[in-house]
């Protein structure tokens, strides 16, 4: 079961793929949209085991010095059996070399990722308006 990093070597359903992402408590997710940002990735993860999408993750750099890692989402069913730590293993072969890799998670998954090397941001700062704003105060994302 290997991980896929090209979308044309698989038939990717976007709407599955949304309901992952909701199934693993990242939010109710537009799949048309879901498609343009994996479009605009220069990085894209993909697990399937039996043809069934069960792990995913995306990315975006400037390939010289920095990445943002995003959507990293394993399907509750495969959690737990190593999944996510494969997946991570490949994410950061990618992206480590770069130099600086951002993500902001699930608060109640940090622990998952300071096991990869993540570190607590002291001066990390967004910004978002309106009901993104909310979603992220809502979630426990930002104060």
């Amino acid at each position: 079961m290997e991980i896929i990093t090209d979308p044309s070597h698989c038939h990717i359903d976007w709407q599955r793929l949304a309901e992952l992402l909701e199934a693993a408590g990242l939010g109710k997710r537009d799949p048309q949209t879901m498609l343009k940002i994996y479009q605009n990735s220069q990085f894209c993860y993909f697990r399937l085991v039996n043809g069934e999408l069960m792990a995913t993750a995306h990315a975006i750099s400037d390939m010289t010095s920095v990445a943002y890692l995003a959507d990293v989402a394993i399907h509750p069913r495969f959690q737990r059996h190593g999944y996510g730590h494969q997946l991570m293993q490949r994410v950061m072969q990618d992206l480590a070399p770069l130099g600086k890799v951002f993500i902001y998670a699930v608060p109640d998954k940090l622990a998952f990722y300071k096991k990869y090397g993540f570190h607590d941001l002291t001066t990390g700062m967004v910004y978002a308006a309106g009901t993104t704003l909310e979603h992220l105060q809502n979630g426990g994302y930002v104060r």
